[in-house]
This record gives structure tokens, sequence and C-alpha cells, in this order.
């Protein structure tokens, strides 16, 4: 499973059978597993990625991977002049190529940040459809099984 089942307080841990069984179902707002319990928070984000998650999903993230590489070489250019600084000396030039440097790098993290957090909403999103499908599938199967069974 590439993602975890958050469990909300007060609800009974489920069995790992369920968890697959039910990956990445979203239960309806107001909705407890058993009378009694109470129901998740509003807004309770059930499922959470693991680190299965960039295992499986590394190719999705390739076309925002620039913005983190081009944060690093930016990093160890800021690196560099401060680097620099102690054996050349304090330099005007110097400083503001470190400050640019620095804050490019900031900004370029942050884009990446916000690019990967919008694409990890979206393929959650996807893999939701494609869990419910089989779910669904899933349910319908072993309805007409005991329909069958019970005839």
């Amino acid at each position: 499973m590439p993602a975890d089942f958050r469990v909300p307080t007060g609800w009974a841990t489920p069995t790992n059978k369920w968890v697959r069984d039910n990956a990445l179902w979203v239960p309806p707002e107001d909705w407890s597993p058993t009378p009694g319990t109470p129901a998740a928070p509003a807004g309770w984000q059930f499922w959470a990625p693991n680190k299965l998650w960039w295992q499986t999903t590394g190719a999705y993230y390739r076309s925002i991977a620039i913005w983190a590489r081009l944060s690093n070489w930016l990093g160890l250019v800021f690196l560099a002049t401060l680097i620099s600084t102690a054996f050349i000396g304090p330099s005007p030039l110097l400083a503001l190529v470190r400050v640019a440097a620095a804050l490019a790098s900031i900004t370029l993290l942050i884009v990446h940040e916000s690019l990967k957090a919008r694409l990890t909403k979206k393929l959650l999103a996807q893999f939701a459809v494609l869990a419910h499908n089989g779910r669904q599938e899933r349910l319908t199967r072993e309805y007409q099984r005991y329909l069958t069974a019970v005839a």
C-alpha cells in the first residue's frame, strides 16, 4: 500500500485486510465504524502517503524535479560564495551573488514543494478513483456470489 490509513481518535485500528480491501476509501461525513464510536473530525485526512508512495510514484514527479535540482545548485553557489568570502575577503559583488543565490534557491524550493503537494493530491485522487472502482467491482462480485449461494 502506498498510503497509510490514519485512524481517528476513538476508532479501533482496522485489520490489514480491511485496509487493503478499502484502499483510499474515504467514509462519508458523520460516518462511524460502529454505533457509539464518534465520527472523524471534519476534514480528517484518512490516507497519507508513506515511503512506498515515493518509490512507486517517482516517475510522476520527474517533471518537477528540475525545480529541486536548480534549488540545490543555487544552494551550492551560495555556499561557494560564502566560502570564497573567507579566502578573498568581503566583496560587495560576492555578497550580492550570495544573497541572490540564497533567495532564488529558497524560492525554487518553495515552488518545487508546492508543485509536489499539488501533484500528490492529484495522484491520490486518481488512485482513489481506481481503488473505488476496484472496490465496487469486488463488492458486486461478492454480492452476486451471495445471491447465487442463497438461490
